[in-house]
């Protein structure tokens, strides 16, 4: 459990959380949750909600998000910059570069960027990007940047099925602080979303392909 004012006082954004953090402990979707806020039209950019536990967590295509209550950072934010034709590709990336960024600041571990929203370490999924674009009740649009870490979950917790492809920054051997990692993926987020909005691809772009995996 996070505990939101303490969270709010060392969050070093002045966008992402500035407005508005929900804090729930089960949701069907983070997503669900912004979206739903970011229609009325009065939800402001920046709007966080976290939540401890999905029940319905999904990626892209439809597929399902898996994660054991309380081992995960699961997280939405609402953004209401209007992506122009060339830049719609781009928060999926800087999601995932926010991430990997982060990861690197709290764990010193090697993460990467499998396009278009995949983050894994050592050729294993960590962490998954979904950004949803849509329109409010007055025609205006925004998208919501939704994120699952795998963090302190076990080999074994994983089912069967995902035991090859995922892992989780357990494998440091040391349980990791989810709020401070959020906080570092959400500083870092703050700071790429800022270069997509000033129109800077090119820059944005050289930073994106230096944290891509190499294949």
């Amino acid at each position: 459990m996070i505990a939101i004012e303490t969270f709010r006082e060392t969050l070093k954004t002045e966008i992402i959380g500035n407005s508005h953090i929900e804090f729930h402990t089960e949701v069907s979707s983070t997503n669900d949750i912004a979206i739903a806020h970011a229609k009325t039209g009065d939800t402001k950019e920046g709007t966080l909600i976290i939540a401890d536990h999905q029940t319905a967590g999904r990626g892209r295509y439809g597929r399902t998000w898996q994660a054991p209550p309380g081992k995960c950072i699961l997280a939405s934010i609402v953004f209401r910059h209007r992506l122009r034709q060339e830049q719609v590709h781009l928060p999926n990336l800087i999601g995932a570069l926010s991430i990997a960024q982060g990861i690197r600041t709290i764990t010193g571990l090697v993460a990467r960027i499998k396009h278009p929203n995949d983050v894994r370490i050592e050729k294993r999924k960590v962490a998954g990007v979904l950004t949803e674009l849509e329109y409010d009740q007055y025609r205006q649009p925004f998208f919501v940047l939704g994120f699952g870490v795998n963090v302190n979950i076990s080999m074994e917790e994983f089912p069967p099925t995902l035991r090859e492809t995922a892992t989780s920054l357990q494998i440091t051997a040391t349980e990791i602080c989810r709020p401070e990692l959020l906080q570092a993926i959400l500083y870092h987020l703050e700071e790429n979303y800022l270069h997509l909005k000033s129109g800077n691809i090119s820059d944005l772009d050289s930073v994106l392909k230096a944290w891509k995996e190499t294949k």
